[in-house]
């Protein structure tokens, strides 16, 4: 395995920043849904909400070997301290980008409501069950607060490197 390059590939660049939209999209949709009455206009957002979480499952999973194949090192003189919670922002940004769709799956299903991408339905991972259904609702829930919190760390984090540190931290996710 290569020791990793000076900035991220085109696909590894790509894949981020449309995971980016892509999340944050859910994330304001999955906050207009919490507030929306039931009625037509709801499921319809809520079907497009499952489709697009189902999508960003997917790309999850074309995510993580793109990071083993194309790793980068990090920007030299960064403080050991910094590294550590950059790599602890990094690993809980994947671990929740992994249960937010399987949260929303299992709290779709368990409440006996199937999920489609896009009209292609995903098979049944658990039938009927308050018990599982509360739990999953409780954990997207939740995990979608931490998920915020997360992004904007992450964020900040970047314009720290870019503004305070001035190296090259950022530009290199946006640079070609």
């Amino acid at each position: 395995m290569r020791k990793g390059g000076k900035y991220y590939s085109p696909a590894t660049k790509m894949i981020h920043w449309l995971m980016a939209i892509i999340i944050i999209g859910l994330l304001v949709v999955g906050t207009l849904l919490e507030n929306m009455e039931n009625g037509p206009d709801k499921f319809e957002l809520m079907s497009l909400h499952k489709s697009v979480g189902v999508l960003a499952l997917l790309l999850f999973f074309l995510r993580i070997p793109l990071r083993i194949i194309n790793p980068v090192r990090p920007v030299d003189g960064v403080p050991k301290s910094t590294l550590i919670a950059a790599s602890a922002v990094k690993g809980l940004l994947y671990l929740s980008m992994l249960l937010m769709p399987v949260s929303g799956i299992l709290m779709s299903q368990s409440a006996g409501y199937p999920v489609a991408m896009f009209g292609w339905e995903i098979p049944m991972l658990i039938g009927e069950n308050e018990q599982v259904n509360q739990i999953a609702g409780l954990m997207h829930g939740i995990v979608s607060k931490v998920l915020m919190a997360l992004i904007a760390l992450h964020v900040l984090g970047a314009l720290y490197h870019h503004f305070i540190r001035r190296d090259d931290t950022l530009r290199r996710m946006i640079r070609d």
